[in-house]
C-alpha cells in the first residue's frame, strides 16, 4: 500500500524519513550472559522447543514507547505493541495495523481513523479501542495532566487533541499541518497504542511490564539475563494482509553486549540469530551452517565537539581538529570495511534531505597546524568521550594519533552505560552513534537548541537553525524540505560541529533456513515474530 490510500495531500505521497529523536544509543547495558536455547526453529522442526533466541546490543531500558531509550526496547515492543500503521518488511511505504481506515484533509489538519474490531489487549484489559488512541498519542505529545514530559514528545508538536467520535473511530487533530505523521510518528515508537485500563492500573511499572495487543505477550524481564515473551493466544492478525503469523512459542531477547560474545554464543546456536561484529562477518559468510544478512541502516555516528567547552569555542580549532582526524582509517581499523563512510547527517537513501555535495574531508595535518596557529593555540589538552559501543575504542585511539601529528594531546575516557549521557554538558570531544527513523527531522532535532543539555552534545544553540527545523516540520511540499534540511546540514559543516564517521550497516548471522524480517525505518531494524525457518 502506498500512502495515497491513506487519502492524504498529494504532497504527502513521497515517502520520506523522519528524526533521530528518540535515538536510541547502538551499545549499553549490562554484562553479557548468555543463554543455552539450543539451535530453534519454528513450531513444526522436530527437534524444536519453539523458542526464538535473539542476540541484542543491549538490555532493555524502558518499554514505554514514552521513553525508549535504546533498539532493544523497540525490537521488543513491536512484539508486544500495534500501530495503526507500520512498515512492512523491505517497504518503505506504510500499511495498515490496527487502523481499518485513515482519511485525511486536503489541508493535512485532521485524519479521521477507523480501528479494525476485535483486536485484544493481553492480560484480559479488553479491546482496542479509539479511547486508548487518544490516551496513547495525546500522553506523549504532552496533552495529558500532568505533562509526562516524553522524550518524544516533538514527534505530536502539532497535535491539538485525538477526538473520540465512537468505539472505534476518532479524529486526529492537528494545529498545523505535520511532514512526517505518516512516516515517523504514526508508525514509530510515538505512535503505539497501549491499553489505556493497563497504564493506569500498572503506572511506573508499565515501562518493564508493558501490556500491547501484539503477536506476543510479556512474560519476565530477568535483568543482564533476558527479555522472554510469549505468543497471545488471542492475537487477531491485524497483519495478516502483509506477515505470515508467527511461528515461534516463545521469543527471549538476550543482551550480549561484547562484540566476540556475542559472535560466540551465534557460533555455538546459544542464541539463534544476532547482530555480529563487523571483523567476523567473512568468517560467518564462510560458514555453510549460517547466513548472515546485511542491512544499511540510517543511523549515523561521528566524533562531536562541545561548542560551550572553553578550549571548543573557537571556530578555527574545531575545523583544525576536524580537519586532522583520518575517518577512513578509523572505519577501517573499528569496522573492517563493512559499514558505510558518513559525509553529512542525513544517510543516503533518504528521499528526503540527503546532501550529496557535502565535503569529503580528508586528513591534511599542514593546513590543521595553520588552523591553530590562526587561532594562536598551541600545547592543546583535550579529552574524548566513549561509550560502551562497537569501534569506538578503536576510533578514540585514531583520532589521539591524528591529533598528536598537530601537537593536540588526546585522552580517552571511557563511559559505561547511559553515563556520557548523564555528563553530556562536561564533555568535550566525544565519539557516538544516534539511531534514526524514517524522516529527516528525526536526525536535525536533536541539534536544536531545545535538546541542549539533554540530546545536544555539541551544546549548540543556532536560531537560524532552530527556525529551519521547525518550518520543515510543517512544511509538506518534498521540495522545499529537503532544501531546508540541506541548508541545516551546511550551517552544521561551516559550524564545523562534527565530524561525520559512518552510517550503520548492520549484520546478521543466523541458520540458512531462517529469513529475516527487516525495517530499516523503525528503532527496532527487524520485526522477530515475522521471521520465517
Amino acid at each position: 500500500m502506498n500512502p495515497e490510500k491513506f487519502d492524504l495531500p498529494a504532497t504527502w505521497s513521497r515517502r520520506g524519513f523522519l528524526k533521530g529523536g528518540g535515538l536510541l544509543l547502538a551499545a549499553v547495558g549490562g554484562a553479557p550472559v548468555l543463554a543455552a536455547c539450543g539451535n530453534v526453529k519454528g513450531d513444526d522442526s522436530t527437534s524444536d522447543n519453539g523458542v526464538l533466541a535473539i542476540r541484542t546490543v543491549q538490555d532493555i531500558v524502558s518499554l514505554d514507547p514514552a521513553f525508549m531509550a535504546s533498539t532493544t526496547d523497540d525490537a521488543v515492543m513491536i512484539c508486544v505493541a500495534e500501530n495503526l500503521i507500520t512498515y512492512r518488511a523491505g517497504d518503505t511505504k506504510p500499511v495498515y495495523e490496527l487502523a481499518e481506515n485513515i482519511t485525511s484533509s486536503k489541508d493535512g489538519l485532521t485524519h479521521e481513523f477507523t480501528l479494525k474490531k476485535g483486536m485484544q489487549f493481553h492480560g484480559g484489559y479488553g479491546e482496542v479501542t479509539a479511547e486508548d488512541v487518544k490516551f496513547s498519542f495525546e500522553r506523549i505529545a504532552g496533552l495529558t495532566k500532568p505533562n509526562l514530559g516524553s522524550t518524544y514528545q516533538g514527534d505530536w508538536a502539532t497535535l491539538e487533541e485525538v477526538e473520540v467520535t465512537g468505539r472505534y473511530t476518532g479524529v486526529i487533530k492537528l494545529k498545523k499541518p505535520f511532514a512526517p505523521l505518516f512516516y515517523t510518528t504514526l508508525p514509530g515508537n510515538s505512535g503505539i497504542v497501549l491499553s489505556k485500563a493497563a497504564y493506569e492500573k500498572l503506572g511506573k511499572k508499565f515501562a518493564t511490564h508493558p501490556v500491547g495487543s501484539g503477536p506476543f505477550e510479556f512474560v519476565e524481564w530477568k535483568r543482564g539475563q533476558h527479555t522472554l515473551l510469549r505468543r497471545f493466544a488471542k492475537w487477531a492478525d491485524p497483519s495478516k494482509k502483509w506477515a505470515t503469523p508467527p511461528k515461534w512459542k516463545q521469543l527471549k531477547f538476550v543482551p550480549v553486549t561484547e562484540d566476540s560474545s556475542a559472535d560466540v554464543a551465534v557460533e555455538t546456536h546459544d542464541v539463534d540469530m544476532g547482530q555480529i561484529s563487523y571483523s567476523s562477518v567473512k568468517r560467518f559468510e564462510k560458514n555453510h551452517d549460517f547466513k548472515v544478512t546485511t542491512q544499511p541502516t540510517l543511523d549515523y555516528a561521528f566524533i562531536g565537539f562541545n561548542v560551550k567547552d572553553p578550549k571548543l569555542s573557537d571556530i578555527r580549532v574545531r575545523k583544525a581538529l576536524r580537519q586532522a582526524l583520518d575517518i577512513d582509517s578509523m572505519l577501517a581499523a573499528a569496522f573492517d570495511g563493512q559499514t558505510r563512510r558518513a559525509y553529512s547527517l542525513v544517510a543516503p537513501g533518504v528521499p528526503i534531505g540527503y546532501w550529496k555535495d557535502a565535503p569529503r574531508y580528508q586528513p591534511d595535518a599542514a593546513a590543521a597546524k595553520q588552523q591553530l596557529q590562526a587561532a594562536g593555540v598551541s600545547g592543546l589538552k583535550l579529552e574524548m568521550a566513549i561509550g560502551d559501543e562497537p569501534g569506538a575504542r578503536q576510533i578514540a585511539e585514531i583520532a589521539q594519533q591524528n591529533l598528536k601529528q598537530i601537537g593536540v594531546q588526546l585522552s580517552i575516557r571511557d563511559y559505561p552505560d547511559d553515563q556520557m549521557h548523564q555528563q553530556v554538558k562536561k564533555l568535550q570531544m566525544f565519539y557516538i552513534s544516534f539511531s534514526n527513523q524514517a524522516d529527516p527531522s528525526w536526525a536535525t532535532v536533536w541539534f536544536t537548541s531545545d535538546q541542549v543539555g539533554d540530546w545536544n552534545f555539541m551544546s549548540w544553540s543556532n536560531k537560524e537553525f532552530d527556525k529551519m527545523h521547525a518550518d520543515a516540520l510543517v512544511e509538506l511540499d518534498p521540495a522545499r524540505r529537503n532544501t531546508l534540511y540541506v541548508d541545516m546540514q551546511k550551517l552544521m559543516d561551516e559550524q564545523a560541529l562534527a565530524a561525520w564517521v559512518m552510517y550503520r550497516t548492520n549484520h546478521y548471522a543466523h541458520p540458512k533456513d531462517m529469513d529475516l524480517s527487516l525495517i530499516t525505518q523503525r528503532f527496532a531494524k527487524y520485526r522477530a515474530w515475522a521471521f520465517t525457518s
